[in-house]
């Protein structure tokens, strides 16, 4: 009896979120001209600033003709468009130089390449039209300078683009040209004013009170020190007011998310104080009414407009976090050590073993008690080696021997009968030794594999704590209310950031929400600034584990088909979930033989191996355990194979375990490539060795796992469904079945249970 299954793909899930990202052209070409007329009355020390140039070096060409025009209308609007030739030479050099690299090259411009082109074009085009006036050191230094400051904006925007590509994640890789370019924004904005209000004070004065609110001291701090440089930067006389900004910013985050009025209030309140300790100085008075109009705004403004600003900022690394990441690390090179020790240990004492000699010891027994001992053989070696020496061989043939088959020159001791029972004795003896010492070395070999195991899984903790090191205690706070509000009592939340900046949120909690996930995953989506995925969810003696997730780099499709094949029943097992760590998980085991024996053995595998690695415990701790279970569940052989397949949705990494699995096809660059199985399966050796492989999938690419029901004869028919197009993953599962069950008439090697997994991944 067949049974086909069809999961349900993600593709439509992943066409919806790409429309949510696509930009509008319209927009895009309206605010890379604003940007252009910004940057074109940008003041950097009281001088115009080369930064349109910059813009155009790190924007596309149509982009950046947008900018060149904006820069255009702003030169005409100031009517200062004879001291700017430069820029409006070096802007369309720029333009053409991009579109031509990335034409020729065509590959995306880094933040190197940005900076060094918009620093060699305005190089090249101040001297050219320097030539035009008398060529001092002064100008060629100041063309210097000023192709420098436009390389180094190129440079820094380039690398801020990137990380906005990334949702905005602020990270310790990027926080530097994040910063930098938001000093520029509000360099820019300085430019604008509305009578005695200055637009890029009050935009500088509203972020370092939200930050400070946000984020408490050291953001109030950050942002402000950002802020009064900006100011500085673009007006000399606003440099004394720099320590007014940085003061309110830090006062402002000791009340942070207590009482906006209040922290608004504070931060008015330390302004005005810093400009009355100033003697109140004209470009310092100017603060007071752009704090007012800043701290309005904060108040009036809801969070959640401007929240991704800053909820998108990967908190630093925990010190409790990283030390306990420490901590297991540790643990796991101890158990390392004793493992090792006890290993060496073990062995010496075993080589230190004499073993048994059934002649000697029988020698010992008998004869040194015989007085006729010294007549029997030329001495007590000869006696051994020519006389006892084939009755212990008789021993070990048959395991006794008679008074009869001791040898020939033993046929008038006096002691034949003592010999040939003292002979069965010191065997049985030997034999009962033998059988101990095998227990012993089992017990050993499952007492190194527990160890195995533990260490496996410390070092997964250990590696796990590393990674999710970042933990936002702010929006855990915000996590844990929003359960308590869904009806759970006293839940732990936890908050965290990777290595790139992506979000996982983590709850541990008694009871039943009375929301549905879908709401909880929206209203968390909504206090974290990201839109989250499905929840993973385990639930272990009243207790939930739900594990959320940003939305994946990658969509999935899958199709499955499975055929039972002599028995009714099955005797593969599979199973296809998601673990905590954004990672798609594929399990497929193969009991020994067919029906319902073999089913028991794979389910049990594919199901204590899911719980394991949902836990968040790792594989390598799964396959040991579920090794040792099947060695000591029943005195009858059991065995099971394990077919793994995890791929990262985030990066489209897939690592493959297997353990007496069949093959693994995998389509990547238009080629189709097989991993095979190197190890055995588990419950056959008390040591498995575990080893895994690594392929690196992009968009379309496709994995085929199979049982060995599927024979070799059908590999060149999976080859050509994986390279064929327009046909889907569960069309391709179904016929792969089929073509395998071609002829099972005729040859019974065909009559083996059959699991086909197509899977195949799409760049969201």
């Amino acid at each position: 009896m067949k049974l086909k299954e069809k999961i349900i793909t993600e593709s439509a899930e992943a066409a919806v979120t790409a429309a949510k990202k696509t930009v509008n052209p319209a927009a895009a070409f309206f605010i890379s001209a604003l940007l252009g007329f910004l940057a074109a009355g940008t003041r950097l020390g009281g001088n115009g600033a080369p930064l349109c140039t910059a813009l155009t070096a790190v924007i596309s060409p149509l982009g950046g003709f947008a900018a060149f025009g904006g820069a255009m209308a702003a030169f005409f609007l100031d009517g200062t468009i004879q001291l700017y030739v430069t820029e409006i030479i070096s802007m369309p050099a720029v333009i053409i130089a991009r579109a031509m690299i990335t034409s020729v090259f065509g590959r995306k411009i880094t933040p190197v390449a940005a900076g060094a082109l918009a620093c060699a074009s305005y190089i090249i085009c101040g001297i050219a039209v320097a030539f035009s006036f008398k060529i001092t050191a002064a100008l060629i230094l100041a063309v210097f300078f000023r192709s420098v400051l436009c390389g180094g904006a190129a440079f820094f925007t380039e690398k801020a683009f990137s990380c906005a590509e990334r949702d905005f994640v602020i990270s310790a890789e990027n926080c530097v040209s994040v910063s930098v370019v938001y000093m520029l924004l509000i360099c820019m904005l300085c430019g604008i004013s509305f009578g005695a209000v200055n637009a890029g004070r009050v935009a500088g004065l509203f972020f370092t009170a939200a930050a400070a609110f946000r984020y408490g001291i050291p953001g109030g701090a950050a942002a402000g020190a950002l802020s009064a440089f900006a100011f500085g930067a673009a007006s000399a006389s606003m440099a004394p007011s720099a320590a007014i900004v940085v003061c309110a910013g830090l006062a402002s985050g000791l009340l942070f998310k207590k009482n906006k009025l209040l922290s608004a209030g504070v931060f008015i309140a330390v302004v005005f104080a810093g400009a009355l300790v100033y003697g109140m100085p004209s470009d310092t008075v100017k603060l007071i009414p752009e704090a007012a109009a800043a701290s309005a705004a904060f108040c009036i403004i809801p969070e959640k407009l401007y929240r991704r600003s800053f909820g998108r900022t990967a908190a630093a690394p925990s010190a409790a976090a990283l030390n306990y990441g420490a901590k297991l690390k540790f643990a796991a090179s101890a158990v390392s050590d004793v493992r090792a020790s006890f290993a060496k240990a073990a062995k010496v004492l075993e080589n230190g073993g004499n073993g048994n000699d059934i002649s000697k010891e029988v020698c010992s027994k008998v004869c040194t008690l015989c007085r006729s001992s010294v007549f029997c053989g030329e001495d007590e070696k000869h006696r051994i080696d020519s006389y006892f020496r084939p009755a212990e061989n008789i021993l070990k043939s048959k395991g006794f021997i008679t008074e009869k088959e001791l040898h020939k020159a033993l046929e008038c001791c006096p002691k034949k009968n003592e010999l040939a029972e003292a002979f069965n004795e010191m065997y049985r003896l030997s034999q009962i030794e033998k059988r101990y010492g095998d227990v012993t070395d089992c017990m050993r070999e499952i007492t190194l594999e527990q160890l195995s195991e533990t260490e496996d899984m410390l070092g997964f903790l250990s590696q796990s704590a590393d990674v999710l090191s970042s933990c936002d205690e702010v929006l855990s706070e915000y996590v844990r209310e929003a359960l308590e509000e869904s009806g759970v009592k006293e839940p732990a939340a936890a908050v965290f950031f990777d290595r790139d900046g992506r979000i996982f949120i983590e709850c541990f909690y008694e009871g039943l929400l009375n929301v549905k996930l879908e709401e909880l995953t929206e209203r968390l989506g909504s206090i974290t600034d990201r839109e989250l995925d499905e929840p993973t969810a385990v639930s272990l003696n009243r207790v939930t584990h739900l594990c959320f997730q940003e939305l994946p780099a990658f969509a999935v499709e899958v199709g499955r088909a499975k055929v039972s094949g002599r028995e009714q029943t099955s005797g593969d097992s599979d199973t296809s979930f998601r673990d905590s760590m954004g990672n798609l998980c594929i399990l497929i085991s193969d009991g020994m033989g067919s029906g319902v024996r073999a089913a028991v053995e794979s389910c049990m595998t594919v199901s204590l191996m899911t719980r394991i690695i949902r836990a968040g415990l790792g594989t390598d701790a799964a396959v040991r355990l579920i090794n040792r279970l099947l060695l000591t569940k029943s005195a009858e052989e059991i065995f099971a194979t394990v077919d793994l397949l995890r791929i990262n949705l985030f990066t489209g990494r897939a690592e493959v375990v297997k353990l007496g699995a069949a093959q693994t096809f995998f389509k990547t660059n238009g080629t189709v490539k097989t991993v095979e199985s190197w190890s055995t399966p588990v419950g056959i050796v008390s040591s498995v060795e575990i080893c895994r492989r690594s392929v690196q999938l992009s968009d379309g690419d496709s994995v085929v796992m199979i049982t060995d029901g599927i024979c070799e004869e059908c590999f060149p028919r999976v080859r050509e469904l994986m390279l064929s197009v327009g046909v889907t993953v569960q069309e391709c599962a179904e016929r792969i079945v089929a073509a395998a069950e071609n002829g099972m008439e005729e040859d019974l090697c065909r009559c083996d249970d059959k699991t086909v997994y197509v899977v195949k991944i799409h760049k969201i």
